[in-house]
């Protein structure tokens, strides 16, 4: 079975772990671009198509949280893994509440299992979209 290469948005105020990230997704042949504020990725999700988004959840000004609202908000169906350094199951509620589908912990949660979700939420979405399409 040959691996699917996405295009990911990386959204995290922390440099070192923005690149920790990217290097992990491009080291799997996925193409990345990474941001640093919430304001950035609501910019770059007008212009640009994305398959999977990382997106931090807390961060300075516009919060992660906010980007999925707006996300919600704009009907985007494009699948959002939460990176949270606070793992608590009120963060994971609320941010299933605006649609990300998965969370990844900083620290706690193994970089080398990445890859493979972000593979499985966007498998996820296009399995949801081609039911909805039947």
């Amino acid at each position: 079975m040959s691996e699917q290469l996405l295009n990911v948005l990386i959204v995290d105020d922390e440099p070192t772990y923005r690149i920790v990230l990217t290097q992990t997704l491009k080291g799997c042949g996925h193409t990345t671009e990474a941001c640093e504020s919430g304001d950035d990725a609501i910019s770059l999700l007008q212009k640009n198509k994305y398959d999977v988004v990382l997106l931090d959840y807390k961060m300075p000004g516009t919060s992660g949280i906010n980007v999925l609202q707006w996300m919600y908000g704009m009907k985007m169906d494009v699948p959002v893994i939460l990176i949270t350094g606070y793992g608590s199951e009120e963060i994971a509620l609320e941010a299933w509440k605006w649609g990300a589908r998965d969370y990844f912990v900083k620290g706690k949660s193994d970089m080398s299992q990445l890859p493979d979700l972000v593979l499985k939420v966007y498998r996820q979405v296009i399995s949801e979209r081609q039911r909805r399409s039947e």
